[in-house]
């Protein structure tokens, strides 16, 4: 059962299955809030967990390609292959098809909003991008809506989605709303990466602010002031704590540890008993494998992302996939990327045309051939034999380079005889030009002298 709780004007949230109490600290109040704490003492919210470099760079490193990309807007032909839509307003037209993938609003460019929707996505679990229609219910634009704020709603039946817009509620029709997610249990509302692994960003968090303390105490761990007797009255009152302010409740032992005590008064000195002396703590940062730890927290929130380590710049004992960091690239983008890319693509194109324009074959496609095209050798021998067999013409190996094309000569497919065109070569009149510069005949005179040349020049 989907369920739908609204409080006030800005606080909304849908949950799967029985809801969490208001108090649960993984409740979705409590991380609306600002995150609950955690088994580390740290309160993780979606906010707080970009502090961490780990996460900011694993929501980037996604998040960029998907920015990168190319996004164009096509037109299947009736009599097959595709053609680039033009801007416009008639038939095989599109209003938006220049601006999908230069600026889709006024105040956003194309990469801002995808970037800023794939962060959500990634943090939230959740991407939601509006879109604006003219009177005709074509796209016009697209507008990036808070994850916070925004969420589908399942009731009698109906769908929609909720949002809250300057401190008033909107609800908007599911067809205008672009939701990205990735995981989800009910298939309306995406698992937040955030939530689900809280502690272990957590984690990450309390080694930050254990290692800043350490060095802002001058690289050395705390200690303790003992005294053989005990405080007496006036000593319990003036006791303190590290900052200086008053205790809570000074005849109480078990206040005053819990005063010192925890990742804030790490390295800090505690006062215990009186007869005080200073006794240094023997466990130094490199004995608790503190270096170690955190390399092994950057690979545990990598792992949520789905991002390789060397990504990251972390090369603790990391392996590359296939012979290099073109294999290992190709293997991010195809396993991490393009399922992303996918989910675009699913949702623009159900969402953002009407039924005619759908029936007219209009589709939105990301170029992802910039990342996935190899070196220089690796395409020019893909080229090379796809050419020969008449897949592609000098233009489009020529468009797929971004580079001018040659002409309307160069739109031409050829064959390996004697490269020719197609259209030649289906000719059952046309006979192979011997002459033609690209092909040697066996009987060739010139190719045989120059064979025996090659051999007695050997000899």
């Amino acid at each position: 059962m989907l369920t739908s709780a609204v409080f006030g004007s800005d606080v909304a949230a849908t949950v799967y299955g029985s809801p969490d109490p208001v108090s649960s600290p993984g409740g979705w109040l409590v991380r609306m809030i600002g995150g609950g704490k955690t088994n580390s003492g740290v309160a993780v919210s979606e906010f707080s967990a970009l502090r961490l470099p780990v996460v900011y760079a694993c929501v980037n490193r996604i998040s960029n390609p998907i920015a990168l990309f190319p996004l164009k807007m096509y037109r299947t032909r009736p009599q097959g292959g595709k053609e680039l839509v033009q801007q416009g307003t008639g038939r095989g037209q599109h209003p938006f098809a220049s601006r999908i993938g230069v600026r889709p609003n006024d105040l956003m460019s194309s990469r801002t909003v995808r970037k800023t929707c794939q962060a959500h996505a990634l943090l939230w679990g959740n991407g939601y991008v509006e879109i604006e229609r003219n009177g005709r219910n074509q796209g016009l634009g697209l507008y990036p809506l808070l994850p916070d704020r925004t969420a589908p709603v399942r009731e009698n039946g109906d769908h929609w989605f909720r949002t809250t817009i300057d401190g008033r509620r909107h609800d908007l029709d599911p067809d205008n709303v672009i939701h990205i997610m990735d995981q989800s249990q009910d298939g309306f509302v995406g698992i937040s990466q955030i939530a689900m692994a809280r502690e272990a960003v957590a984690m990450g968090l309390a080694m930050e602010t254990f290692g800043a303390k350490f060095f802002a105490n001058e690289a050395k761990s705390g200690g303790f002031l003992m005294h053989p007797g005990r405080l007496g009255p006036n000593a319990q009152r003036n006791l303190t704590k590290p900052n200086g302010e008053k205790v809570s409740n000074p005849e109480n032992p078990a206040s005053r540890l819990d005063d010192q005590g925890g990742l804030e008064n790490a390295h800090r000195i505690k006062v215990l008993e009186e007869g005080m002396k200073f006794v240094q703590t023997t466990i130094p940062p490199e004995d608790a494998q503190f270096l170690g730890s955190r390399e092994f927290q950057i690979a545990e929130i990598a792992r949520i992302f789905d991002v390789p380590l060397i990504l990251l710049q972390s090369h603790e004992k990391t392996t590359s996939w296939g012979s290099g960091i073109e294999q290992l690239m190709i293997g991010f983008i195809r396993s991490t990327v393009e399922p992303w890319v996918d989910a675009w693509e699913q949702e623009l194109n159900w969402k953002l045309f009407t039924d005619e324009e759908k029936e007219q074959g209009f589709y939105v496609k990301f170029n992802m051939n910039a990342l996935l095209r190899g070196d220089m050798k690796t395409r020019a021998d893909f080229y090379q034999k796809i050419f020969s067999v008449g897949g592609f013409s000098p233009n489009r190996i020529l468009q797929l380079e971004d580079e001018d094309p040659i002409g309307p000569e160069g739109d031409e497919h050829f064959v390996p005889a004697n490269m020719t065109t197609l259209r030649r070569a289906s000719d059952p009149n046309f006979q192979p030009d011997p002459n033609a510069p690209s092909a040697l005949r066996e009987d060739d005179p010139d190719e045989i002298e120059a064979d025996a040349r090659a051999e007695r020049d050997a000899a």
